[in-house]
């Protein structure tokens, strides 16, 4: 049996309890179930845990970005997400900051993440395949936005993809809405992509529009 002290951070109460019983199977002490990245900062920061159970998508904030100073401020703590997201935004993120593993939920089968958890707690970095299979996506596709946009272009992406206008996008950025219409340009030569509609669903499917809203909710620190 595993052996370790978890905190878990997951708003979707049912889905809180099964990680709990399951851990407890495993032989894992819970120390905290928690709904918020506020109430789920608190309890990690207080415990210390050898490992976190964290959703992607909280109430008041963004398992990622927890992540990032989870990990910043308690290095030894390992981090398990467990999320239903699977853009290759999101994986690209939980490839880049570092998590010890990410669980697909829509592959939630009992032994896959008692696997999760026993790898991570191991030591080891253990991911669904879903990750891997899109960063292999990302390599072979010449066009793939991380390639080929810069940051400043993918952010006026990630808007245009929320159906915002020109002007909309040259107020939140402090340009013109002439260089915002420019910037589109460059992006649908890069992209190879011809009309909005078919650039908004790129966006959408590429999981720009989630990066887009995260950037604006941030998990209280």
């Amino acid at each position: 049996m595993a052996r370790g002290r978890v905190v878990i951070v997951e708003d979707q109460r049912i889905v809180a309890e099964f990680f709990t019983y399951h851990c407890r199977d495993l032989g894992l002490q819970v120390l905290q179930a928690c709904g918020t990245c506020e109430e789920g900062l608190a309890a990690i920061r207080k415990h210390r845990p050898d490992l976190v159970l964290m959703d992607i998508s909280l109430p008041d904030g963004d398992g990622l970005e927890m992540s990032k100073v989870v990990l910043d401020e308690l290095p030894s703590v390992k981090i398990l997400a467990i999320s239903s997201h699977r853009d290759p935004w999101t994986m690209l993120q939980v490839q880049r900051i570092g998590l010890h593993g990410f669980v697909d939920k829509n592959e939630q089968r009992p032994e896959v993440l008692s696997e999760a958890i026993h790898a991570v707690l191991g030591g080891r970095v253990y991911y669904t395949p879903i990750v891997n299979e899109s960063s292999a996506s990302i390599r072979r596709d010449p066009r793939a936005f991380i390639r080929v946009l810069s940051d400043y272009e993918t952010r006026i992406l990630s808007m245009i993809g929320e159906s915002k206008t020109d002007d909309e996008i040259a107020t939140v950025l402090a340009i013109s809405p002439a260089t915002v219409q420019s910037r589109r340009r460059d992006i649908m030569r890069k992209l190879d992509i011809h009309t909005t509609p078919k650039l908004i669903h790129y966006a959408i499917v590429n999981g720009l529009t989630r990066a887009e809203q995260l950037g604006q909710k941030k998990p209280p620190l």
